[in-house]
């Protein structure tokens, strides 16, 4: 927030203004001041010195464009504590969009990003940066995240307090400190003043799994150059109906299925979008996996769907056009368009396909018999997704799962 960016300014300030920092770097001590000898900006969002340092603090909450100092723009951009445990995936999303979309846009041609974050769960941006998902800084070096304790074990023991009363307390038995500032002792006392779970989650960074019914799959994966050949290949899009800081994740999954029925997702993507983008991002991946046809789950109404559909192939028919030689422009065999609708009876198939959790209790089943891969890319997205299920956004295991039932369950694809 932008407070918080205030504070972390006022307290540079409080540095700059110190004895030895006057002693030994007097122009970072004294301020800028112009012909008039009044200060060009010290106040509690930015500080200008006599040298020509300046720091501007930025809050996300603000969405205020990166400062610029006359004719400089920012050649050091860090990112400090941008996350906060109770931000649903929205809130994430609506942050990297005003940091990719307003603060790293505003850095110099040669500006150095710094982020520091624990991680401290995993939809967080720290989580997305450190497991790939994230599709900026793609360029970073990746430093941890570090446990408090390497190979930490512990256990439960009961004792009685000074009541003569039972108490049970968590005890480490193995484990090595990563730094000597929080060694055992201090992790331990953590522990039982924090609670075990705060603290593997906090210190430990243990935010993997969230105690659903995907906890005990270890997925499988496989690279591009290992795929298989498929015997078919689709995409299919769960929507949301609009594209506000409110509203529900656009999910869409791509994948194929192999002659011996064993399934390989491909490509998954959640996003808060408008329907038309995002079924625009939909038809660019059935043209690259060559997929048939891009199916939309249409409880909203197939037809309506299905003009939307039309309206964004029609788009990129016009960008490929534009892009590709003529030669490869004609041999595309263009996807054609089908819809499920997930409540109630479905009316093209006539078959009822239960809640979601219901849905992805079928899935899971293929799962456990090893019947399903990632390939690794954009596989941690589904995987999240999966390990958080029940809780939402759902959109993208949804649309993950109509791609799975397609796929198993072949039926006749809507002609456009």
């Amino acid at each position: 927030t932008q407070d918080k960016a205030d504070n972390h300014v006022g307290s540079v300030g409080s540095m700059l203004e110190g004895s030895e920092t006057n002693k030994y770097y007097p122009d970072l001590a004294d301020r800028a001041l112009n012909k008039f000898g009044h200060s060009k900006g010290w106040r509690r969002e930015r500080l200008r010195t006599a040298g020509g340092f300046t720091i501007d603090s930025l809050g996300l909450d603000t969405g205020a464009r990166g400062g610029r100092i006359e004719e400089q723009r920012p050649d050091v951009i860090i990112i400090d504590d941008v996350d906060e445990l109770h931000d649903t995936i929205a809130t994430t999303l609506k942050k990297i969009n005003t940091l990719t979309q307003t603060i790293l846009p505003a850095g110099s041609i040669d500006c150095a990003v710094l982020f520091i974050q624990n991680i401290i769960h995993n939809e967080s941006i720290a989580a997305r940066l450190g497991d790939g998902r994230a599709d900026f800084l793609m360029d970073r070096i990746v430093s941890g995240p570090f446990p408090a304790v390497d190979g930490l074990e512990y256990e439960a023991r009961t004792t009685k307090n000074e009541d003569g009363l039972p108490e049970s307390k968590f005890y480490i038995t193995h484990g090595v400190p990563t730094w000597v500032g929080q060694d055992l002792e201090t992790c331990q006392h953590q522990i039982n003043t924090w609670g075990l779970k705060a603290f593997l989650k906090e210190a430990q960074h243990d935010v993997e799994k969230s105690g659903g019914i995907w906890d005990h799959i270890d997925f499988m994966h496989v690279d591009y150059n290992d795929l298989p050949p498929f015997v078919r290949t689709a995409v299919w899009v769960d929507p949301a109906v609009s594209s506000t800081d409110e509203s529900d994740c656009q999910g869409i999954s791509a994948g194929g299925i192999t002659k011996h029925k064993k399934v390989v997702g491909l490509y998954w993507w959640e996003g808060i979008d408008s329907p038309e983008k995002a079924l625009e991002r939909a038809i660019l991946k059935a043209v690259e996996i060559r997929a048939t046809h891009v199916g939309v789950e249409s409880d909203q109404g197939g037809d309506t769907w299905k003009s939307v559909y039309l309206r964004a192939l029609q788009k990129i028919k016009e960008k490929l056009k534009k892009e590709l030689t003529p030669e490869r422009y004609n041999a595309i065999v263009w996807p054609r368009f089908t819809s499920r609708k997930a409540g109630g009876t479905d009316e093209t198939t006539g078959r009822a396909y239960g809640s979601k959790v219901e849905r992805n209790m079928k899935m899971l089943v293929d799962y456990e018999h090893g019947n399903v891969s990632h390939m690794i890319g954009t596989h941690k997205v589904i995987e999240k997704a999966l390990y958080r299920f029940a809780k939402p956004p759902l959109d993208v295991a949804d649309s993950w799962f109509w791609l799975w039932d397609d796929l198993k369950n072949p039926r006749v694809v809507t002609a456009m």
